[in-house]
């Protein structure tokens, strides 16, 4: 039966091995979601109410509640450990969050250890074999760790450490053999694997280190990576892929190994993590950031100082004809530190937060750079996108509390303050962050560079005097590119391009271009003085800081959206149930129309935003005006105003009109039956009177007769004639009443 359970698991068909798990009532959904569930969840804390310490315990309880049942027979125990092994890899494919999986794999050495005495000789071997199997894939994700955040020694020790813990499960795998082989079979198979596979990118680890630091040539470890790609251990097309990637990469890099290298000799990066305040107005805030900000902690650090100014230059003093300006307040923090897996610094930020009355809020990060190279320089920039590796970053002065990425630490700012405008708020809607994990923009401004004769960084400097000769230099291609959302391969920049669809060209002059992605911007001004190009960093941090206002107009638009299809709902229950009094439909229209003019509100003000965004008054010069222009134009801005508008216009019109036609036209229709009900009424009421009359007329016309007949003759006469008169008159007054057609 181990047969069929490990040749399936060799071609990566996992069924037959959780059917013999579960016949043994192993509860194996359990298992394959636990790194899943981790996943799931804040990667700083524990679940609440799990009742653990933290993630390796709650993982352990786990895989112990299953143990027993496990190892009740021959081998069980070793097989449900290879299902939570491949249970985290398959999660490690598709995830980037590390330590979920860490902590899996940790939970499992721990029951390992606490527990594996009780296990008969054979089944513990296994059982140790399969952990140090885990311990060498832990080991992998360590080295693609330190393969996005750029740490080149600590990526070469855990590829050698993951090559060293295969070997050793090798040979642990080896000893069982004898009871358990087609387990060890599997065991060995891929040990062997991991060990030529980790050794080989040890090897090229340490080749890119020499030849970023001295030049070396990587041919022979090029050469190396190829003879592991096809050796006979390496089964799996996955190890295959990723051997290529790193060798095509470092022959990219080799094959311009003695080309003019580029160094950024004088620089700027600032990160940009937009986000909107809804439920309150953007001046609101700003006036309340004003009035309460100084006291504020946020991420746990107290703030510093508050402005209520942006410390914009005067060109953004525009002549707008209703006075409106871009401005805002500015929240000042402590630095933040950011340091490697190794403990290493990695830099430190200048932190500060800007609230904007126009409601393009933004966390803003910034730090000076100085003599970085490309590889140094893609590190940096991938450091602001939320799928960065893990490393640690805190406030300085606040080392207690700490944050995986830099992207987790502008979330967290985004909601700490929408908790302390909520304390200051005099209504009971509470304002709401919304922060997107995937928006963020990083602005990378060049004032000085220079060239070597290769990567060496002891080579003689040249300096580069306009932007043309700074694009030509190898590794300038990272300026020119995206902030990709994964790395997989050693120096992967290396094989960027120049030039593609991707990137927009938004203006130039002598010396000097600004260059555009969809998540970065480049301004390459060798020579320029620093000064000069602080309108053009504004301008890119305006123009990426608007994702987070289409950010909440679209999110407010589903509020809208929601409450619209809400009503269409209710119209629909009345038109379809026959059901509701006129008096409801009033209210209920009411309601609709209140709606209407929320969302003719809403969409006013988008539309007045909008326009200052695009007026040329909102700066004071007509060549910034131009150059936002431009810049608006290269952010795709008149495609996503076109896509809001159709939205807001389907709200309004298909949605919210529809409602409105039908609750009208049934409206119409219940007040014309109450109406007809009402006459109805009345008509019966005014009969009933008038036949009362009648009859009281009757009797009193047949008095005048009985009298005047019974008096004299003279009498009779004028009873007859009174009588006759007011019949004469009856019927005059009938005949004027008497209902018609029209």
């Amino acid at each position: 039966m181990h047969r069929v359970i490990v040749d399936a698991l060799a071609q990566g068909e996992l069924r037959p091995l959780r059917a013999w798990l579960a016949a043994h009532q192993v509860e194996t959904d359990r298992l394959v979601d636990l790194p899943q569930r981790a996943s799931a969840v804040d990667t700083e804390q524990p679940p609440p109410g799990d009742g653990a310490a933290d993630r390796a315990e709650i993982a352990s309880a786990e895989i112990l509640a299953q143990w027993s049942k496990a190892s009740a027979v021959p081998g069980g125990v070793p097989l449900l450990l290879l299902l939570v092994l491949i249970a985290v890899e398959a999660e490690w494919n598709i995830s980037y969050h590390f330590r979920p999986l860490h902590d899996t794999l940790a939970g499992a050495a721990r029951c390992m250890r606490d527990h594996g005495a009780t296990l008969d000789a054979t089944d513990r071997t296994a059982a140790r074999a399969v952990v140090a199997l885990m311990d060498s894939v832990a080991a992998q994700i360590d080295a693609e760790n330190a393969m996005i955040t750029g740490q080149l020694a600590p990526h070469e020790e855990a590829m050698s450490t993951a090559a060293a813990s295969a070997r050793r499960a090798a040979e642990l795998a080896r000893r069982a053999a004898d009871e358990h082989p087609d387990v060890s079979r599997y065991i060995i198979m891929r040990a062997e694997e991991i060990e030529v596979c980790g050794l080989a990118v040890a090897r090229a680890v340490r080749g890119l280190r020499r030849f970023l630091d001295a030049g070396e040539p990587l041919d022979e470890v090029a050469a190396e990576i190829e003879l592991a790609e096809s050796s006979d251990a390496i089964a799996s097309s996955g190890y295959q892929s990723e051997l290529r990637a790193h060798r095509l990469a470092l022959l990219s890099l080799e094959e311009r190994r003695n080309d003019p290298w580029l160094r950024i000799d004088r620089g700027r990066i600032t990160y940009v993590y937009p986000f909107a305040v809804r439920r309150t107005a953007p001046r609101e805030v700003v006036e309340r950031v004003g009035a309460h900000g100084s006291g504020w902690r946020l991420g746990g650090a107290a703030v510093l100082s508050v402005n209520n100014s942006l410390n914009l230059d005067d060109v953004w003093n525009g002549s707008d004809a209703f006075n409106r300006r871009y401005g805002g307040a500015l929240v000042e923090l402590p630095d933040v530190a950011v340091r490697g897996s190794d403990g290493q610094p990695l830099g430190n930020l200048h932190a500060e937060i800007r609230f904007s009355r126009l409601g393009n809020h933004y966390v803003r990060f910034t730090a000076d750079i100085a003599d970085v190279t490309p590889a140094e320089l893609h590190s940096m920039m991938l450091r602001a996108a939320p799928e960065f590796g893990h490393v640690r970053v805190s406030f300085s002065g606040y080392e207690g509390r700490a944050w995986e990425r830099l992207a987790a630490l502008a979330t967290d700012l985004t909601e700490d303050v929408c908790a302390r405008l909520a304390e200051s708020a005099e209504t009971p809607e509470l304002p709401r962050p919304e922060p997107s994990p995937g928006m963020f923009h990083v602005i990378v401004a060049v004032n000085a560079a220079s060239t070597t004769q290769g990567p060496a960084r002891s080579a003689p400097r040249h300096e580069t005097r306009t932007a043309r000769e700074l694009l030509a230099a190898m590794g300038a291609q990272v300026l020119t590119s995206p902030v990709t959302p994964m790395v997989g391969s050693l120096a992967e920049w290396g094989r960027y391009v120049r030039e593609s669809d991707l990137i927009a060209d938004i203006t130039g002059s002598t010396g000097e271009k600004l260059l555009r992605t969809s998540n970065t911007t480049a301004i390459a001004a060798p020579g320029m003085a620093a000064f000069t190009q602080t309108t053009k960093v504004t301008v890119a941090e305006f123009t990426a800081s608007l994702d987070g206002l289409f950010a909440g107009w679209s999110l407010e638009l589903v509020d809208h959206y929601r409450r619209v299809e809400e009503f269409r709902v209710r119209v629909d229950a009345v038109e379809r149930e026959q059901s509701g009094s006129a008096a409801a439909l009033r209210a209920l229209a009411r309601e609709l129309d209140l709606e209407r003019t929320r969302l003719n509100d809403f969409s006013t003000s988008v539309r007045s935003t909008i326009t200052l965004i695009r007026s040329p008054s909102l700066v004071s010069s007509p060549v910034v005006a131009d150059i936002i222009r431009l810049v608006l134009d290269g952010s795709n801005f008149r495609e996503r105003v076109t896509e809001l508008q159709a939205l807001i216009e389907d709200v309004a019109q298909d949605q919210l009109g529809s409602s409105i036609e039908k609750l009208a036209r049934r409206r119409e229709e219940r007040e014309a039956h109450e109406e007809e009900r009402r006459e109805t009424r009345q008509r019966a009421k005014l009969e009933v009177i008038l036949a009362v009359i009648a009859a009281a007329g009757m009797s009193g016309v047949v008095q005048v007769l009985q009298a005047g007949f019974f008096e004299s003759v003279k009498a009779a006469a004028w009873a007859l004639a009174s009588v006759a008169t007011i019949l004469v008159l009856a019927v005059i007054v009938g005949g004027f009443f008497w209902p018609r057609r029209d």
